[in-house]
C-alpha cells in the first residue's frame, strides 16, 4: 500500500496540472485531436497513461534494436532521444523557446536521423539535419503558436512561458464576441485579437520559404521540392479567414503542413 501510495504520489508531482481544475483553466477542446482532458475526465488514470507510454517505447524499441544490430548502432541513442522528447515538451511549457524545440527536434532532426539510419550506416548526417529545418518550422515553432492559442488564458495561469503562449498574452483585446446561448439571449465573450498571431506565422512562413530556398541553392534540395511552398499562400489565406471560423481555419492548416513534407519527398524523388 505504501509503495503504491509513493508511485501515485510521484506521479501525481510529475504530471505538470494543465489540464486540472475547472473546465475553464484546462486545456480547450480541439475538433482536429482527440483525447484532450482524458485524466481530468476520468476515462484514464495517470498509472495507465504511463504504463500506456512505456508499451509503446518498448514496441518501438524491437525494430530500433534490430536494424541498430544490423544497420547502425546510432539509431537507438536518436530514438531514445526521440522518446526523452516527450518530456522535454512538457517540461518545455514552462519555458521560453523549450516547447517549440522539443517538438521541433521531435518531428524534424531525431525523425530524419532515424530514418536515414536505419537504411543507410553512413548517412549524410550533415543534409538530412538541414533538410529537416522547414518540416520542425511548419510544424512545431509555426503550429505550436495556432495550437495553443485555445488554450493560452487557462495555461498562462499556471505558469508556462513558451513563445506558443506568449503570442496570446501580449496580443490586444479586440472586443467581445457574441454567443448565442438561448432562443432570445445572447452572450458576450471577451476576445483576442488575431493580428499578432498572423504575423508570427507568416514571419515563420517567410523563413521557411527563404530557408527552403538556400536548400535548393546549395544542391541539397531538389528544384521541383519548391512545389511543397504551394502551402504558404494556402495558410496565408487561411490565416485571414480564421476569424470566421478558428477551428475550421486549423484544420485545414494541419492538413497543410502534413502535406508539405510529402511534396517535398515527392519532389526529391522526381527532381
Amino acid at each position: 500500500m505504501a509503495g503504491g501510495h509513493s508511485f501515485n504520489s510521484f506521479l501525481d508531482y510529475a504530471w505538470t496540472g494543465l489540464d486540472r481544475g475547472e473546465k475553464e483553466n484546462r486545456s480547450a477542446e480541439k475538433s482536429y485531436t482527440g483525447g484532450q482532458n482524458l485524466i481530468e475526465n476520468g476515462a484514464v488514470s495517470l498509472r495507465e497513461v504511463l504504463i500506456n507510454a512505456l508499451v509503446y517505447y518498448a514496441l518501438a524499441l524491437v525494430p530500433i534494436i534490430y536494424l541498430s544490430v544490423h544497420v547502425s548502432w546510432w539509431l537507438l541513442p536518436i530514438a531514445v532521444c526521440g522518446m526523452l522528447m516527450t518530456f522535454m515538451y512538457s517540461w518545455g511549457k514552462f519555458t521560453i523557446w523549450a516547447h517549440e524545440l522539443s517538438l521541433g527536434l521531435a518531428v524534424g532532426p531525431v525523425a530524419v536521423l532515424i530514418g536515414m539510419f536505419a537504411v543507410n550506416p553512413n548517412p549524410p548526417i550533415v543534409n538530412g539535419i538541414l533538410v529537416s529545418v522547414p518540416t520542425a518550422i511548419i510544424l512545431s515553432f509555426l503550429g505550436l503558436a495556432l495550437d495553443e492559442w485555445p488554450d493560452a488564458e487557462a495555461n498562462l495561469k499556471k505558469g508556462v512561458k513558451s513563445l506558443a503562449y506568449k503570442v496570446w498574452e501580449y496580443s490586444e483585446w479586440s472586443g467581445y464576441s457574441h454567443i448565442p446561448s438561448g432562443p432570445s439571449e445572447v452572450d458576450c465573450e471577451r476576445t483576442k485579437s488575431l493580428g499578432l498571431l498572423r504575423w508570427y506565422c507568416t514571419a515563420w512562413l517567410m523563413f521557411m520559404c527563404i530557408y527552403h530556398v538556400l536548400l535548393i541553392t546549395l544542391g541539397i534540395l531538389m528544384p521541383l521540392t519548391a512545389l511543397a511552398m504551394v502551402v504558404v499562400p494556402v495558410c496565408v489565406g487561411l490565416l485571414v479567414t480564421m476569424e470566421r471560423d478558428f477551428q475550421k481555419s486549423m484544420i485545414a492548416i494541419v492538413a497543410a503542413g502534413a502535406l508539405y513534407p510529402i511534396i517535398i519527398l515527392v519532389g526529391q524523388i522526381l527532381g
